[in-house]
């Protein structure tokens, strides 16, 4: 029997996550079957199984993929050569999530993802190291921003990104449940709290 190559086995474990996606975003985690993932696939069960031993496990695998999307968007900002104000790195986040979805409202997968971590506790962990990865680079951005002197220099960054975090999230899911986009006011609104907290900060 020819020996597979390593490049093989990516392409394989890619078309059966790709497969999962369309599946899990049609349907939901839960209405999903492993049978609709072969047939979307178009791989027989046993193709299926030699890459990922059942739903939980293709459920852990689009979990870390879709957290891995924002880290890498994260890391992207980081490495520009300037470092957007708070009020405009926020949208453009949001809007390379969108274009990772080919336009549609962004990060649709990590709703589920939320929602399925409160429910299975081994999922959670399995995502719990990329999680603190999007805490690390918030809090680094939070960082430069204070060097920067856009944020009051007495804030705690760590709990200044779990805010942005906050944000993020807050923005993904009225977008994805409510059709609520609304660049302009995100941008608005986050301008208006920066402001606010740098002049509290300089008053103080």
């Amino acid at each position: 029997m020819p020996k597979v190559s390593a490049e093989h086995r990516e392409a394989r474990r890619r078309q059966i996550l790709d497969a999962a996606w369309i599946c899990f975003a049609r349907n939901g985690f839960h209405k999903t079957s492993m049978p609709d993932v072969f047939a979307e696939a178009g791989l027989s069960a046993g193709a299926v199984y030699r890459y990922f031993a059942g739903k939980e496990a293709l459920i852990t695998a689009i979990a870390e993929v879709s957290t891995r999307q924002l880290v890498d968007i994260l890391d992207a900002h980081l490495a520009a050569p300037r470092l957007a104000p708070p009020e405009e790195l926020l949208p453009a986040v949001v809007e390379d999530l969108t274009a990772l979805g080919a336009g549609t409202a962004p990060a649709p997968m990590a709703l589920q993802v939320w929602s399925e971590m409160m429910r299975d506790h081994q999922l959670a962990g399995a995502v719990a190291d990329m999680l603190g990865a999007i805490q690390e680079r918030l809090t680094e951005l939070c960082r430069r921003y204070q060097a920067a002197g856009v944020l009051d220099a007495g804030l705690d960054p760590a709990d200044t990104a779990r805010v942005l975090i906050a944000l993020l999230q807050g923005w993904i899911i009225q977008w994805n449940t409510m059709g609520l986009a609304a660049h302009q006011q995100i941008r608005a609104g986050v301008r208006a709290l920066v402001t606010r907290q740098r002049a509290s900060g300089e008053g103080g």
